[in-house]
């Protein structure tokens, strides 16, 4: 199958398959924990069904093995579990406690460290290393790509996380950039190593049915783990990883965002924004959340278009 009878397909199933899944979260009182320190607007939302991102890994699953079965689609997959198991002990640990807190920081860290050094062992193994290096043609990282996939694996889940705070923004620039992934696998003549990207960004589109604002749906750690997880073997597997930074620049600036918020704050004792991350910033100040997210959507886009771009000689060679 082609990347985009997967993506049909993934949309198809994802959408039909929700609204059971909402209910079934519902009954196993998987509701959202809202942080008090957040945007007053939000506790509104307290109660909303999480942890939806379980369904983005069974319909990556499925699909997988009816349509793909390939390595590079394998080494995604275990990525998106990976990312997902962690994400639902959070999410378990958060529901159960009774406040939004889950595991501590250090303890994800070293897990998402663990698990990107994993990765990147596989990705040795199984000869995924070459990688496009902007103005510098292809190269193969080596051994290297241990460290740089624990670090990106770190940086990336958490920023998928870190985005995930406001309906619809997170899953549709997710959607962009997965589908970015997907087309340039088809540039490269690598159809078989889009697929799993389509097939992602498909579920993402399909759960924008559910997550638009009023969000019925929230994907949860469970799936902002598996898919900031996915997001980085999937550039892997397509030779993008250094391109990563450009073409997931929303995820990047909202990160960064926290970062110097965090450092403003611990320096001057002042804060640079209303509040962190990025969205909130514009949720306080008034904004609609639909809006919002149209606009980091429009983001999205520019920076992969940007991406693709900057990095379309390489594509071709």
């Amino acid at each position: 199958m082609t990347p985009l009878l997967v993506f049909v397909a993934a949309l198809i199933l994802s959408a039909l398959v929700f609204p059971a899944a909402i209910g079934q979260l519902a009954r196993a009182r998987m509701g959202q924990q809202i942080r008090e320190e957040g945007p007053v607007a939000h506790h509104g939302k307290a109660g909303t069904p999480t942890a939806g991102g379980v369904v983005f890994i069974l319909v990556a699953l499925v699909l997988y093995l009816a349509a793909d079965r390939s390595l590079a689609g394998g080494f995604v997959l275990i990525a998106l579990v990976l990312g997902g198991a962690l994400g639902f002990i959070d999410d378990f640990s958060a529901i159960r406690g009774g406040r939004n807190l889950g595991l501590r920081a250090r303890q994800k860290i070293v897990i998402q460290l663990a698990t990107g050094a994993l990765l990147g062992y596989l990705a040795l193994r199984w000869g995924l290393t070459s990688q496009l290096v902007p103005l510098d043609g292809r190269h193969a990282l080596g051994g290297w790509i241990i460290l740089v996939s624990a670090l990106a694996v770190a940086a990336g889940s958490n920023a998928f996380n870190l985005t995930d705070g406001s309906d619809g923004l997170a899953a549709g620039a997710g959607a962009i950039t997965f589908g970015a992934l997907a087309l340039i696998a088809v540039l490269q003549h690598r159809p078989g190593a889009g697929l799993m990207p389509a097939i992602l960004a498909g579920v993402l589109t399909g759960f924008l049915f559910y997550n638009l604002f009023p969000a019925r749906l929230f994907m949860g750690d469970t799936g902002s783990l598996a898919l900031g997880t996915a997001m980085v073997a999937a550039a892997i597997t397509t030779g993008f990883l250094w391109y990563l930074p450009l073409l997931a620049l929303v995820f990047v600036i909202e990160t960064v965002s926290v970062i110097a918020q965090v450092a403003s704050f611990k320096m001057t004792g002042k804060r640079i924004i209303r509040m962190s991350p990025l969205h909130n910033h514009f949720i306080v100040s008034g904004w609609r959340e639909t809006p919002l997210a149209l606009w980091f959507w429009t983001g999205s886009l520019v920076a992969a278009v940007l991406a693709l771009a900057l990095s379309r000689p390489g594509l071709a060679a």
